[in-house]
């Protein structure tokens, strides 16, 4: 149990419901069945037996079955579990659903925001994010003492030079605890793939840089070099320590700011520390210390957006027209 800070991960689905043109899963299924769920009692027989407090669900999308996530849910009550895993910004807003599972144990949700522009979204199948306001989403998280980890992509055929800055501003303005940031990248059997090559905008077939680290197409409005710096000047002014500050500074009250700096820094300001960590065999020592912050909970919980803020990004075609560059400082719904 000490080689591992999570030991305890586990599957209770398969795939997603979901069918973007640039994920992978899209030519991993094919044209099978994309998404599937055990049977509820499986599920909870197989929690019961894991040792410890701590879960990490590493569904896709463990929310995407309603029906499966409530039942699981409140199938678990009463176990006295922390756990993570990752849903969507719809799943978050509609019925019940969170609200069952902060009350089992809920305290860190992966989210794919993937990108402010509406546009973006529908040219790639995302459609399930459009129509919803991510900051409702991100207060409603919040409040509830969810702390979350939002997953964006650059290189849409939508993104200009400045999509870095306004996408790390917007995040941290929202207080997201932790971000991740990936470069598009055109996997085998995709749509977007399948669009990329037929316009000849591939340049490399070389499998190693494809690992959301490097531009391995033509972008539409800047060159692969833009989009790899900034793409590493994403995460370097995300998790710079003013941007850590500005972001922890959204939680009202010391125990949230507290829980959000902790949780930030251990992510990605401990570098040195994870590494002697493990080399020394000890990992599974600093598994207290992560169930802490997450126990923190609800007394890390939010009211109401971030000050000074009144925004998520995007508007859905249709609402007023703004132009582009002002559209990330008004009230958006994507």
């Amino acid at each position: 149990m000490n080689a591992y800070l999570v030991p305890n991960t586990i599957v209770v689905s398969r795939g997603c419901p979901h069918r973007c043109d640039f994920c992978y899963q899209e030519s991993f299924f094919g044209t099978g069945r994309s998404f599937y769920t055990a049977r509820v009692d499986r599920a909870l027989a197989e929690i019961t037996e894991l040792p410890g407090r701590h879960l990490y669900f590493l569904d896709d999308h463990l929310f995407g079955s309603p029906e499966f996530a409530d039942a699981l849910f409140i199938g678990m009550k009463g176990m006295d579990r922390l756990w993570q895993a990752a849903g969507t910004v719809r799943t978050v807003l509609r019925g019940h659903t969170l609200e069952h599972a902060v009350a089992c144990g809920l305290r860190s949700l992966f989210i794919g925001f993937e990108t402010l522009s509406a546009e973006a979204l529908g040219s790639q199948g995302k459609r399930h994010n459009l129509g919803h306001d991510y900051a409702e989403a991100i207060r409603k998280l919040h409040d509830l003492g969810v702390m979350i980890n939002g997953s964006f992509v650059f290189g849409f055929d939508q993104d200009d030079p400045s999509v870095f800055e306004r996408t790390v501003d917007w995040a941290l303005r929202q207080g997201i605890e932790t971000a991740t940031f990936h470069i598009l990248t055109p996997y085998p059997g995709t749509r977007m793939t399948a669009r990329l090559n037929a316009e000849g905008r591939i340049l490399t077939r070389d499998w190693t840089k494809y690992n959301t680290r490097h531009a391995v197409f033509q972008p539409a409005q800047m060159s692969p070099e833009q989009l790899e710096r900034g793409y590493r000047q994403a995460y370097r002014q995300y998790y710079s320590w003013p941007g850590v500050i500005r972001s922890a500074a959204t939680k009202p009250g010391l125990a949230g700011k507290i829980r959000h700096a902790a949780y930030t820094c251990g992510w990605k300001k401990s570098e040195t520390i994870w590494k002697w960590i493990i080399r020394s065999g000890a990992l599974g020592l600093a598994r207290p210390t992560l169930e802490a912050v997450l126990a923190l909970g609800n007394r890390g919980a939010t009211h109401g957006q971030a000050a000074g803020d009144q925004s998520a990004p995007w508007l859905l075609p249709g609402q007023a027209h703004v132009p582009e560059r002002s559209r990330h400082s008004q009230r958006v719904v994507v």
